[in-house]
């Protein structure tokens, strides 16, 4: 077995919405407050938007293309919670201990995710039915 580098916390919890516009309404009202952060991921076909809630982020994220992953989720399953981030120290080990503990990786080299983070994620049918992001912080 790799020798674990822990995962430090849940970073975020991502949720498919139809238009993010509207939903940044509805949850700056359920929040009382607005949106942190708001920007586009081009790679991804993604608008994203960031709410601080406590010590936990909520990530709102509208499709921007009609094949991305976001647009088939909702065409497929509706709005709704799309996947939970956890932070990591190390995203290429830790891609590497779970590979090894055969979870499935669907993108094995980290890319640009939204917030300022590289991403990878972890197949839902290796995680009972969850998708998993691993998000490891872009330093400057």
């Amino acid at each position: 077995m790799i020798q674990s580098i822990e995962m430090k916390k849940i970073e975020h919890i991502g949720i498919a919405v139809k238009d993010i516009s509207e939903s940044n309404k509805l949850f700056a009202s359920l929040f009382n407050k607005s949106y942190y952060k708001m920007e586009e991921v081009l790679s991804e076909g993604v608008k994203t938007s960031f709410f601080q809630v406590g010590s936990n982020k909520i990530e709102l994220l509208e499709s921007t293309d009609e094949n991305s992953s976001i647009a088939k989720f909702i065409e497929k399953k509706g709005e709704g919670i799309h996947h939970i981030a956890f932070a990591v120290e190390d995203i290429e080990h830790e891609i590497k201990r779970l590979k090894k503990e055969g979870f499935h990786i669907l993108n094995e080299i980290p890319i640009k995710g939204a917030d300022n983070k590289m991403v990878a994620f972890i197949h839902p049918k290796t995680t009972n039915g969850v998708l998993i992001e691993l998000c490891q912080d872009i330093y400057k």
